[in-house]
Formats: C-alpha cells, structure tokens, sequence
C-alpha cells in the first residue's frame, strides 16, 4: 500500500496539508505520543499522533525531526475536541523536513486507518495465491463481495456439499461443528491454535473435494491473521487505558485521546464493565465480540474488564452481557458501574469491580449495576493497600501479634462475633465455645485494641480494619 492509496481512501476523509514523496509503500502504521519516536520504528511507517507529546514539553520540530531521521512515510495529525485545527508550528515542521502530513478528522478513529491498512496488505498477500491457485475463483468472487472467515465457509461448504467450521483456542469462530469433526491445522502466523473442522478425514475425500479444501485454507487463515492484526492493535492500546484509568495518575486529557483512537466516544456515555468466570481469556474475547465497536474489552489477572457504550441503562447492559456469556453452562458474574465521559470512568470501574465482587460470592451466575451497591464498604477499594494494610494494623496488630505467639483464635472469633452482629449466643454456637470463653476472649480484645465492643463506633473500625486485612 502507498501512502496516496491511503490518503485517497475515501471512508477516512484524511486532509493533507503537506504533499510530501507519497508514492512510497508503508510498512505499518504506528500510533505514537513520546518523546524520540524514531527509537522504536524501522522506517517507512506512517505515524499516527494527536500531540500528547506536548504535554510534556516537546516542541513539534523536535517530534518530526525525529521521525524524519528515522525515515517515517508520512505523519497524521488527530484532531480530539476540543482541537479544531492542527498546530501550525506541527505543518511547518513537516513542511521543512519535506514529509507527508495529514490532518485525521474527529470522525475518523486511529483503528480504522490501521484496519484500511490491513486490509490491503490482505489483499496484497492474496495477489500470488490467486496467481498460483486459478482453481479458487469461487471463493475470491465470495471474499470481494463480502470479507470474513463466514464468506469463506459458506463457499467450502457449497463446494463440498458438506457442513465445515473453524475452532480456535477460544472455541467456535465461525461455522457450525460438523459431527463427528475431523480437525485440520490452519497453518499462518499465530495461527497454532487454530483449526478446520471436516465431516470427513481430509485423505477420504475426493480429488475436487481435497482441492476445495485445500486452495480455501490459506484464504481462511488470511482472514484470521486480520482479524487479529487488527484485534491485537486494539487490545493493546485497551489495556493500556485500562491500566491508566486504574491508576488515576493520567491526565483527562490522554485518556480522551485514547477512547477517541479505539472509536470511542470520550464524553459518553460509557460504563464500566467487569466480568469474574473460571475462563476470562476466552470470555475477554467473547465480550469483545459482543460489545463489537461499541466497547472494548481485555483481559485483567483474573477478570475480564470492558468500556462499553451505554445505549440505554446500566441493568440493560448488564442483562445484555449476561444474557449473552450465561448460555455455556459456565457461572460468571459480572459487574457494571455508573455512566459518564472520560472523567467518570475511574470510579465506574472501581463500582463495577466491587459489583462483580459482590456477586462472585455466590455460586450461581448473575449481574450488579453501581445502583445496587448500597455498602459503604465500596470506600475501601479505592484506597491505597499499603495504607489499608498499615491503618487496619494500627488498630488490630496487637491482636495479631497475640495470636501468633500464642496459637490464639482472637481475630477469628472477633469475625464471626461481628458477622453475628454482635449476638453472644450465635456467635459461640458458630464457633462451638461456651459463652463465656467467647466473652473472654472479647475483653482479652478490648484490653489489648483499647476499643469497646459496646460501643459502635469501634465495632465500625474494628469491622472496617478485619474487612481491609482480608482484601489486602
């Protein structure tokens, strides 16, 4: 692909500003927003940025420059709101090093730059199979009409009179398994997991039927390598802005940009979405397939998390997830917070989080929105867990340090009494104690904290500093 075949692409409305050697091909096309780009690319990229740089001192001159050193093809500058116009000093930099720039209107996401790239290159990676394979015009005349691994199915499938279907690591991708199923290795790269599913051994089939399925499969791999080109593209740029929304140590400002280059809409609505199952790899991409481009999804240690455009309330977007991950057998739990722009996305994550939590302690599947957490407790997971860990054994630590050198059970037995709600009687009879060594076990507490269990404000802090040493 050429840089001109890109700046005519008609669906992207790129503006150029500077016409520089377009008729150079691309080797890829890179978002990027630090300080000395060229560090980290080949040459003959296209750069894609929306001038975060700046936000840290670096001048324009000083970013092309060194993208010009590092031989880029062209540059594309995004405009995000409130921006209407390129920085002018940013088009007289590329104007003296003699480099292509373009302006990437608001509508335009960086992802369908990188998908029109893509896509193209797929086309230039079919041109010699389609030269060496003439016998495969059927499933080309297919691909033109429309692209996907479906296209290519429903054509193999014709052609043999048979039912077929493609299983990745993640399940079923496309088709519908024939039984029995002879599976068939898809060879491409990282293509290892994936696979074709016959009705029959390919040696049984004839001579017309394993040609069928041989000349379709280099087209079904093609598909899936850009799919996920694409797909890794966006998860890597999702889990960053997770990582950064968590932290909350990143400017409004670059989380802005980020939804905008995912093809999302900074001011909202959007929601939080956090999903607990015993298989969050498969279950990150299969709410990624839900959400389509109205969210993203990635896979975060355990759980799966996911910003989602809300098209009407929260409880529908929850019902809509579980609805649509319940239907395995599997039990997930899933969480939802509030909805707003780029400002409100930290704390819809922590609300969601804390939903799925909430919801994990049961043993069969369901949902929780922001509306329903009705706990203060919600508090505790938005503050630092060195300063829980430290403030819970302020109060707790002589408890603790009782405990471990004498073999006690004075924390333990502190739960279930307050987990009781303070009811002498249930909470030896959960612990299988007389009363009264329960009772003496309490003013054991009480001397060693200085806090009286009669009073409640320190059962509060004495409940509130147990529920902090078992989240951290």
């Amino acid at each position: 692909m050429l840089v001109d075949d890109l700046l005519r692409d008609p669906g992207l409305a790129l503006q150029v500003r500077v016409r520089g050697e377009v008729a150079r091909p691309i080797r890829w096309v890179h978002t990027i927003e630090i300080s000395a780009p060229g560090r980290f690319l080949r040459g003959g990229e296209v750069v894609l940025t929306a001038g975060v740089w700046r936000s840290a001192g670096i001048t324009a001159e000083e970013f092309v420059s060194d993208l010009a050193e590092a031989d880029v093809a062209a540059v594309g500058f995004g405009l995000v709101p409130p921006e209407t116009e390129v920085p002018e000093d940013f088009i007289e930099a590329a104007r003296e090093h003699g480099m292509t720039c373009f302006v990437v209107p608001v509508g335009t996401a960086f992802l369908q730059i990188v998908e029109a790239f893509v896509s193209t290159k797929r086309a230039e990676w079919e041109r010699p199979l389609r030269r060496h394979l003439g016998q495969h015009d059927t499933i080309v005349a297919a691909l033109r009409t429309r692209r996907g691994v479906e296209t290519v199915l429903r054509t193999l499938s014709g052609q043999l009179g048979l039912p077929v279907a493609v299983r990745g690591g993640a399940g079923l991708i496309e088709g519908e398994a024939p039984e029995p199923s002879y599976p068939l290795p898809l060879v491409g790269e990282g293509l290892a997991d994936a696979e074709l599913l016959l009705p029959e051994p390919l040696e049984e089939l004839d001579v017309e039927q394993h040609a069928a399925v041989v000349q379709a499969m280099p087209f079904i791999a093609l598909e899936i390598e850009r799919v996920r080109a694409v797909r890794a593209t966006e998860v890597r740029y999702a889990w960053e802005l997770f990582e950064w929304v968590h932290s909350g140590t990143v400017e409004i400002g670059t989380i802005r940009t980020r939804l905008h280059s995912l093809g999302l809409p900074p001011d909202g609505p959007l929601a939080a979405v956090v999903l607990r199952s015993a298989d969050p790899d498969a279950d990150s991409v299969r709410l990624g397939d839900l959400l389509g481009t109205g969210g993203v999804a990635v896979q975060r240690g355990g759980e799966v998390a996911a910003f989602a455009q809300v098209r009407g309330t929260g409880t529908e977007l929850a019902r809509r997830v579980h609805d649509a991950l319940d239907g395995s057998g599997r039990v997930v739990h899933i969480g939802v917070g509030q909805s707003g722009g780029a400002a409100e996305l930290r704390v819809s994550l922590l609300q969601a989080a804390h939903a799925a939590e909430t919801m994990s302690s049961r043993s069969n599947s369901g949902w929780m929105t922001h509306e329903q957490l009705s706990s203060p407790a919600l508090l505790l997971s938005v503050q630092d867990p060195e300063l829980l860990m430290a403030t819970s054994k302020a109060l707790l630590g002589p408890v603790l340090d009782h405990d471990e050198r004498r073999g006690g059970d004075l924390l333990p037995s502190l739960a279930v009494f307050l987990d009781a709600g303070g009811r002498w009687q249930e909470a030896a009879q959960q612990l299988h104690v007389h009363i009264n060594t329960l009772r003496h076990r309490m003013s054991r507490i009480e001397e060693l904290t200085g806090r009286s269990l009669s009073r409640t404000s320190d059962r509060v802090d004495l409940y509130l500093a147990l529920r902090a040493l078992r989240q951290t």
